[in-house]
């Protein structure tokens, strides 16, 4: 026995060290700089006259606490949670149960079409997007002007209509995920239960309301959490469309440019990064606990 465990403990080894070097280690160390005065001149080697590297204690936490822009990014990353998460869920719901439908002919052909916006690179969708809500080539103003639309948005400048044109982006790039979760849950509603509702003289909505949300309502919750989660850390979306614009709107971006900005302070965009990472964790487990998705993982 004692054999094997050596020869098992000999064979997980390298995996373990692996995962402790690419993963568990910079999380570490972030950590660790979260809590110095790291930044441009004493980091990562220390530079002539310029103040060296050293322990400060919960000092970076009380600067990017009391920033004005910080504050700002936070306010605004909520919303934008609240917004997408919205949207993506009517979107993906609505979608689901226009696909499901027996009046609905071909569906396999829509069901193919929708992994779209995952087949395409990032880079590319978000490209194409923001050429289209260019304020003066994009076909987006063009129709609007078109139709009499006289004070056109100016879509990539203005953090108003960035915003709105950001959560167009994001419905776009995440329904996928909602329909596919969706479509499952729905096809899995019990078929007699909708035809003795339909018996009973409940009208679509009634039946829709009663019977199929019921059912499919722990799926939209998982979906709703996970694509939170992802909205709460949105970066590359912003930062390809407009980095200077969205600078004080997302967290994650806020801290990207304290670390890599025009005055780098590494300490700084790592407490960023970890209040980032406690907020985050914090909404998760209050959400997990409120939809009670973790009794259904025990049954």
């Amino acid at each position: 026995m004692k054999k094997i465990t050596t020869i098992a403990l000999f064979l997980i080894l390298p995996g373990m060290a692996a995962f402790l070097l690419f993963n568990l280690w910079p999380i570490v160390y972030s950590v660790y700089l979260a809590f110095t005065n790291a930044q441009l001149g004493n980091f990562p080697i220390q530079a002539p006259d310029t103040e060296p590297l050293k322990f400060v204690g919960l000092e970076n936490f009380r600067w990017i606490l009391s920033d004005e822009k910080f504050r700002s990014a936070f306010m605004w990353t909520w919303i934008f949670v609240a917004t997408s998460v919205t949207l993506k869920v009517l979107v993906g719901t609505f979608l689901s149960l226009l696909y499901n439908s027996k009046y609905v002919k071909g569906k396999m052909i829509y069901r193919s079409l929708l992994i779209i916006p995952w087949a395409l690179p990032l880079l590319f969708s978000v490209t194409v997007w923001r050429f289209m809500f260019d304020p003066v080539f994009g076909p987006i103003n063009q129709i609007l002007k078109s139709i009499g639309v006289s004070t056109l948005p100016n879509w990539t400048n203005d953090p108003f209509w960035g915003i709105v044109a950001l959560n167009i982006i994001e419905v776009w790039l995440a329904y996928p995920f909602m329909i596919t979760v969706i479509t499952a849950a729905l096809q899995s509603v019990p078929s007699t239960l909708v035809e003795a509702a339909i018996i009973d003289g409940a009208s679509y909505w009634q039946r829709l309301r009663h019977v199929v949300l019921p059912i499919v309502g722990k799926p939209i919750a998982f979906a709703t959490i996970l694509t939170s989660a992802a909205s709460f850390q949105y970066f590359m979306v912003p930062y390809i469309y407009n980095a200077g614009l969205f600078e004080d709107k997302f967290i994650l971006l806020y801290g990207f440019r304290k670390a890599f900005g025009a005055a780098p302070h590494y300490g700084r965009a790592a407490a960023v990064m970890i209040i980032a990472t406690l907020v985050l964790a914090v909404y998760m487990y209050v959400n997990v606990r409120i939809t009670k998705l973790q009794e259904g993982a025990k049954g």
